[in-house]
């Protein structure tokens, strides 16, 4: 009698743990769609979003460029740029759309990465999903799930949907 053993089943935590400690020593490529990332929270979650916890989530893995993009006509305060630089995070100001600038540097990257980070939800971004997954890229969407498409979820090699935990708290720095 031949005995099959069933496959263990892992529970969600221990899952996402295992596929993190997979990705150590990865080459990380980080896009951020600004408008997309920080109208949503404000929408959604009443705050601006909190970079530096998402970053602190990467992990161990090492982070090659960080790429925000937002359009000049909006505004960006020099406290922000400040704090932005001292991340190690570059800041592109197109004159419109920035969904151009971004999609070029990912695929000229794209050789040079692992791993690409795109945090936004559009499905506009599929096309570069599925290019950056013939080239060997792991693509990770990092997005509140709100206003995420449920196309770019199912294409991404996996989706990390931000929570409130990713909200600044201003109301502690006034206390």
């Amino acid at each position: 009698m031949q005995r099959t053993s069933k496959p263990q089943e892992k529970s969600p935590e221990r899952h996402k743990a295992d596929q993190q400690k997979q990705l150590l020593f990865q080459k990380v490529g980080i896009f951020i769609d600004a408008e997309n990332i920080e109208l949503s929270g404000l929408k959604h979650h009443e705050g601006r979003t909190d970079y530096r916890k998402i970053l602190e989530k990467v992990g161990d893995r090492e982070i090659t460029r960080i790429l925000y993009y937002k359009p000049e006509y909006k505004d960006i305060s020099p406290e922000f740029q400040n704090f932005w630089s001292s991340l190690g995070g570059e800041i592109k100001r197109p004159q419109k759309n920035a969904d151009s600038f971004m999609v070029i540097d990912a695929v000229t990257m794209a050789d040079k990465l692992d791993v690409v980070i795109i945090l936004g939800g559009d499905k506009d971004f599929l096309p570069l999903v599925w290019y950056l997954r013939s080239r060997g890229c792991r693509v990770e969407i990092w997005s509140w799930p709100e206003s995420t498409s449920p196309e770019i979820k199912t294409a991404a090699d996996f989706y990390f949907p931000l929570t409130e935990d990713f909200v600044v708290d201003d109301k502690k720095k006034r206390r």
